[in-house]
Order: C-alpha cells, then structure tokens, then sequence
C-alpha cells in the first residue's frame, strides 16, 4: 500500500509539492540553482540595508538540505563533469575544476541569520571531510543527533564528551548541543508523516511569487551582477541567465570566490523563527529525478534599493574594485564587497551599487581603523 498517503516531502510525485511555502528540489542542478537563489536574496537584503532601506516587510526564509553528503558529492561532480547541453550559462564542463559551491554554502552560512535567511542540514555523519574543514561546519548554532549513533558519529557531532544514554526507539529522541556547550537529552516535536502535511496546509500561504517558484521579487539585475561579481553565483540563479553569455570569461569570479572564506568574518546575530521554506534534497543515488514545475503567475512588487547604473565617478574617486586592483587596500574586490556589505563603519561612497566611487584617504583610514581594531 501507500506509505505516506498525504505526501512526502522528498518526493515530487506527491501530493506535498502542493503545500504553499515549501519548494522541493531532487536534480542536481536545480539544488545548486536554489542555493545561488538563497545567497542572491540574502545578500540582495544585505545590500538594500547598507543602502539604507527598509526590510522588515520581507519574508524570512529557510534552506533545508537534506542527505548533505549525497548533495555534496554529485555537486562536485557536476560541476566537474561535462553536464548536459544548454544554451546557456556555460556548462559545467566547460568552467574551473574548483567548484565554489562549498563558499556559497560558507556565505550562506555566514551572514544567514543577521538576514533571516537560516540553514538547517542534514547529515549521517558530520565529518570534516563532508563540510571540508572545521569553518563550515562551525556555522552552525547547534547539532542536534537523534536515532541510533555509533561512537564515530558521537565525535564527529560533539566531540569527545561523555555520550548519554536514550532510547532510540522512541521517535525524535536524541540529544541537542548548543555550539560550544554540552550536549542534553531532548524530545524533538515528532509529527508523523499523515498528519505533517496537513499542519503545513494550516499555516498562512507563502508569497504568490514563491509558490510559482519564481526569484525574490527583490533582487535585481545590480543585485545579480554584485552575486556573480563577488561569488560567482550570480549566472547560476534562476531567470537571470539571460545577463552572461556563454563566451564571457566570468568562472574566475566563481574561482576567485572560493579563494576568500579566510577574508570573511561571521556575523552573531540572532534572529527569530522563520516562515517560509525552500527545500533542496539531493537523493542518496545522486541521480536527478523531476523538479517541481509549477504554473507561473504573476509575481508581487516589492520596493527593493533602486538599481542606478549611471556613472558616479569624478576626479579623484575610485570604485570599489579599482582600489582593490591599484592596491589603495589590500583585499580582494569579492571580499571587499563582501565587507561593504556587513561593516557599518565602511565609507559610504557616492552613487549606487557596482558604481560607488570613494576617496583613497577615506578607504585607506577605514582599512587602517580595521586592521587597528582586529589587532
């Protein structure tokens, strides 16, 4: 018989891909796509508050990615491998043999929750190998670890602390270990799979413009270029493909990206429960199955910080990425970008965008001021 009549949520074929404010991604790609979309809208919001505009009418978000390791490695290998004809971006064959997906994760991962946009993984072992270093993985608020566990698994998750004693037969037993602090006993709200969907139904429906799996309203084309500048994620999110053309060398971005996460530094606040949630579940084989195509439909207008692409520069000004090039401070354009973003202290700059232009005293007294602080 049926396992799960009302729906299950890692399968497309079912009844829950209909539940308003839940996104289900299976291929491959597609997962990618949804986290270069989850890292443009949060760093759309980013961007719109440096600015100064208002964004506590914006919804919160949330990525869960389950079967990380399954996601982990067929991302790596589809970025490696040829892929499969398309007009455009560039193939994944076509671009460097370092993926940057791991870094967006990382970027994600970083500046998430002063954004309300939160992560929830999972995992069968939370191995440094998986998450490729300690960085990553350290991002995290907490661990929680239910169901039966190996010695091994204990480690990888809290460490070589004293291991208590559940019943792992009882559903959503386990134990949760705040980062840095001592793992407890818990009793995680199990909901059995018949009745999950129906609570989902209950709950107030998500924006028009994500139930038909539309972008963010309010990322916008200088929102997209500041992605792809500084993370080469830019191309890789949905609907904007049409802004890179496969000839254009933009994969050194991409490579460029997954050179700064030491540059990066991560941000502590604390935000509240979120309410609206995409998905991206890679399954256990890695293969791609179908993705969730719903009807388009007209997406809602959001007021996002105006895009000015009309020159700023005057005598004696320099953008962002000129100081970078001309060494007036030492960091890279993506991770002074990504910097901007997140320091308040920052200059503020003339005109908008990928066209602010500075003084070089103003950037060079900010990056002395910095590098007098973090000493």
């Amino acid at each position: 018989g049926d396992e799960h009549p009302n729906g299950i949520a890692g399968d497309p074929a079912r009844p829950s891909r209909t539940v308003s404010g839940v996104r289900i991604h299976t291929r491959i790609e597609d997962a990618i796509r949804a986290l270069a979309e989850f890292v443009a809208s949060a760093t759309a919001i980013a961007l719109m508050q440096h600015e100064g505009a208002s964004t506590k009418h914006l919804p919160a978000r949330v990525l869960i990615i389950d079967e990380f390791g399954s996601f982990a490695g067929g991302a790596k290998q589809w970025w490696a491998g040829p892929g499969r004809p398309r007009p455009a971006p560039a193939g994944p064959g076509r671009q460097k043999k370092q993926s940057p997906i791991p870094f967006w994760l990382h970027v994600a991962l970083m500046q998430g929750r002063a954004l309300e946009h939160r992560i929830v993984l999972g995992a069968h072992q939370m191995s440094l190998t998986l998450f490729g270093g300690s960085d990553a993985r350290d991002l995290f608020s907490g661990h929680i670890l239910t169901g039966t566990c190996s010695a091994q698994k204990w480690i990888t998750t809290y460490g070589h602390v004293k291991k208590p004693a559940w019943d792992a037969k009882v559903k959503g037993r386990g134990t949760y270990g705040p980062l840095g602090e001592r793992p407890e006993l818990v009793q995680i709200a199990y909901i059995p799979q018949e009745k999950a969907n129906a609570r989902l139904r209950e709950l107030p429906k998500a924006p028009v413009w994500f139930d038909a799996g539309h972008c963010a309203p309010w990322i916008t084309e200088e929102h997209i270029h500041e992605v792809e500048s500084s993370y080469g994620a830019g191309r890789w999110v949905s609907g904007w493909d049409h802004l890179f053309d496969d000839d254009a060398n933009a994969d050194s971005d991409a490579e460029q990206a997954a050179n700064t996460l030491t540059m990066l530094t991560e941000s502590d606040q604390i935000v509240g429960v979120t309410d609206h949630v995409t998905v991206t579940l890679a399954k256990p084989t890695g293969h791609p199955s179908s993705t969730d195509d719903r009807g388009s439909q007209d997406s809602v207008t959001v007021q996002p910080a105006a895009a000015n692409t009309k020159s700023s520069a005057t005598a004696g000004r320099i953008t962002l990425p000129e100081a970078c090039r001309t060494g007036v401070i030492p960091l890279r354009p993506g991770a002074a970008r990504a910097v901007r973003m997140r320091d308040p202290e920052f200059p503020k700059g003339q005109g908008e965008g990928r066209d602010q232009t500075y003084t070089t005293e103003e950037l060079q007294n900010w990056h002395q001021n910095r590098t007098a602080v973090s000493k």
